[in-house]
């Protein structure tokens, strides 16, 4: 059986999978330098919200998709939020974070998210190196 493409499609007939690995190493063509499960890493950890369309737009889908790979809602999930009101889409109370709406800011770019992922790994990485 062949194998599937994060889109769930055929990996030798996704446009976008095939369109990426064509591109220069450390390009994307319409994002795709980041994973969701490292997306999803960030935003808990610096409780800070993407909509929908940065998420899109960094991973590599469109924003409808988003949705479907985030999976079960759950408050680790909704971080990732509809643009227009600043809240996942369609997440019942006891599925939101308890902090989701502690702060106003939300990321709304695939660009300013992936600035903001690359800065808080160099902080990371700058706090491991001062604790070895």
């Amino acid at each position: 059986m062949a194998e599937r493409c994060l889109h769930g499609m055929d990996a030798r007939f996704c446009a976008s999978c095939n369109r990426r690995s064509r591109m220069p190493p450390g390009t994307s063509a319409g994002g795709g330098s980041a994973t969701l499960a490292e997306v999803l890493q960030f935003l808990n950890a610096e409780q800070v919200r993407a909509t929908y369309g940065a998420v899109g737009e960094l991973v590599g889908v469109s924003p409808r998709n988003v949705g479907a790979l985030l999976g079960d809602r759950r408050p680790e999930a909704s971080w990732v939020v509809n643009a227009a009101d600043g809240v996942p889409s369609g997440y019942d109370a006891d599925q939101v974070h308890a902090h989701l709406l502690s702060t106003p800011d939300v990321i709304s770019t695939g660009r300013a998210l992936r600035l903001r992922m690359m800065l808080w790994r160099k902080r990371a990485d700058y706090v491991g190196s001062r604790t070895r």
